[in-house]
């Protein structure tokens, strides 16, 4: 198949390439990327001239005159003007196809103005132009555009009275529901909530409003469409090459469904074909939901199923849990209560100690990851005692068990977390003053515990391995937006304006740490001391992702050996100005020594 070919050349590549001069003499490269600024991001911080790419490999990495050695008439040279160069960005948690299938035949208010009346024109426009669909289903809306009790069904019913419409919040923790839906699911008023999960209810009528949220959600799954594997394969391919022109050469899918082939099997086939850009690396999603009778079973299947997965393009080495749920819904798990409830209500525990700890342990011992969902400080203090004990049983290894989020976590447990040698998988998106700190984290935490929210630097500094992610479809991935809000801990312009639209024009927006911030201004998130610098954000986006997947000896970084993933910015990011840092978009992505993205052919 073409991916042994491929690893066949490769493999002669690197013997050429250690000789240097002999009887393979020196190689003639396929691409030459020349006066630039080269962030090899190895592990002395090299700055070069050029690089030299050959058989989906880097072959030279150096000054500009060193590398005319390696051109002939058939190599591409690519004059940078003193442009940025660096390894392709690694984004270390997200949800690929499954996303992917929902932006493309699903409702996606994903990149609408924030506001009911465009979600609402949108949906309905959707259902016009889909009379033949028997569900409504997509994804998309802000719990910050609505109160505690969220959007109500009432909205839905005026445009679709007679089919089941279900949305899915942008941060994939509630789901919207209309009349007909819940009548489907059989939700009336005295329906309980589910464990791990709550149903909305209208506080005057006593009737559920509309809202779902958390496993409550899963009420209603029947109702889910269900995608072929071509319509999988479809929506992969699309969305590489959205992902490609955005800098992304990696990518973690967080939640591969042991049950369902169709979803596995896409990406496999893709890969056996030599069809993928991006070399994909995921996780088998567990959840009490499955049934205790069923855990071990399922990781079994799922150890078996990873064994068949060999290519460089698609593995799954880890598994995925969910610790806690979110803040915004409160169902993070705390260790002292919301603020806004009178209940002394500390969210969602998911699971029970021992299993956990049991689980883990077996998971381990079979040499796989544990990538855990970890919100809520008190989340992060139950897995880790649980990731303590599977050392204790299993002994130490290089396992890399990995947090994702870590929105909320104690100074000891992030000591612990670097006893441990994990890595923390940090979003540098969500790391400001926005709706979602004002509307729901302040009220719900209080001054003290929101200012203490989203760790970055200090978890570098403790030496954790340090990657980040955008949570898609949550986020949509921006190098600009990436970059920036790590540096500054504030929102940039540009989402501001496309989120709000008019609006925009009446939002305070500042990144100065000494302006006076009042309710609704969009500034810098405490504590200030946790922003990155600028080789910070991008070694947390290139060789941080790569260590973080056990990819470190082939990728994240640009030197002689390695795969030849690389992408390229127009301009030298370390003299840009910080306001334009959130403007910087790729103009070039190479994969496998092939470019996959070039902003002059678009």
């Amino acid at each position: 198949m073409k991916y042994k070919l491929r690893i066949s050349i490769a493999a002669l590549m690197l013997v050429c390439v250690a000789l240097v001069m002999g009887s393979c003499g020196t190689t003639s490269a396929d691409i030459l990327i020349t006066n630039a600024s080269v962030q090899t991001v190895d592990a002395q911080g090299t700055v070069a001239e050029a690089v030299a790419i050959a058989d989906e490999k880097i072959i030279y990495v150096g000054d500009a005159a060193g590398a005319d050695a390696y051109v002939n008439d058939d190599t591409k040279v690519i004059d940078m003007k003193g442009g940025t160069v660096m390894p392709g960005m690694v984004d270390s948690h997200m949800h690929p196809a499954m996303s992917a299938a929902a932006y493309m035949y699903e409702i996606s208010l994903h990149t609408v103005t924030a506001d009911v009346d465009s979600y609402l024109k949108v949906i309905d426009t959707f259902v016009k132009e889909h009379p033949d669909l028997e569900v409504y289903s997509g994804a998309g809306f802000m719990r910050s555009v609505f109160d505690t009790v969220g959007p109500r069904k009432e909205m839905l019913d005026a445009i679709s009275p007679d089919k089941p419409i279900i949305l899915t919040s942008v941060d994939g923790h509630s789901l919207w529901a209309n009349s007909k839906a819940l009548e489907l699911a059989g939700i009336t008023k005295d329906t309980p909530n589910p464990k791990g999960g709550v149903i909305q209810h209208d506080p005057k009528t006593g009737e559920p409003s509309g809202l779902l949220q958390e496993s409550a959600k899963d009420l209603v799954a029947d109702l889910q469409p269900e995608y072929t594997k071509q319509q999988y394969k479809d929506a992969i391919l699309w969305l590489q090459d959205w992902f490609n022109s955005v800098g992304l050469t990696t990518i973690f899918d967080a939640m591969i469904p042991i049950d369902n082939p169709n979803y596995y099997e896409a990406y496999q086939e893709l890969a056996e074909d030599g069809q993928l850009t991006l070399r994909i690396r995921g996780a088998w999603y567990m959840y009490p939901e499955m049934g205790a009778e069923n855990y071990e079973a399922n990781i079994d299947k799922a150890i078996e199923l990873s064994k068949e997965f060999d290519t460089p393009y698609f593995q799954v080495n880890a598994f995925k849990f969910f610790a806690d749920q979110v803040i915004e819904e409160e169902t993070g798990y705390l260790s002292e209560p919301y603020l806004n409830r009178d209940d002394n209500w500390k969210g969602i525990k998911v699971w029970d100690d021992e299993v956990m700890a049991d689980l883990f342990t077996k998971i381990d011992k079979a040499g796989f990851q544990i990538h855990v969902h970890q919100i809520g400080d008190a989340a992060a203090t139950y897995t880790l005692d649980a990731l303590e004990k599977v050392v204790a049983a299993n002994g130490e290894r290089d396992s890399r068990h990995t947090f994702a989020h870590v929105q909320m976590i104690s100074d000891k447990d992030a000591d612990r977390m670097a006893e441990l040698k994990m890595n923390a998988v940090i979003a540098p998106y969500w790391m400001n003053m926005d709706d979602y700190y004002w509307e729901l984290y302040y009220p719900m935490l209080g001054k003290d515990r929101v200012n203490k929210m989203y760790p970055a630097k200090s978890l570098i500094d403790k030496g954790i391995n340090t990657a980040v992610h955008c949570d898609f479809f949550v986020t949509e991935p921006d190098a600009g937006w990436l970059f920036y809000s790590a540096m500054t801990r504030t929102v940039p312009q540009k989402i501001i304006d496309m989120g709000y639209g008019e609006a925009a024009k009446d939002i305070i927006r500042t990144t100065d740490i000494n302006y006076p911030i009042t309710q609704g201004v969009n500034g810098p998130l405490p504590p200030f001391d946790e922003r990155l610098s600028l080789d910070e954000i991008i070694k947390a986006s290139t060789y941080a992702g790569a260590y973080a997947n056990f990819m470190e000896k082939d990728n994240g970084s640009i030197e002689v050996g390695k795969n030849a993933d690389i992408i390229a910015f127009p301009d030298n990011l370390h003299k840009l100005d910080i306001e334009a840092i959130s403007e910087i978009s790729p103009v070039l992505t190479i994969f496998d020594g092939k470019v996959v993205f070039d902003a002059e052919e678009k």
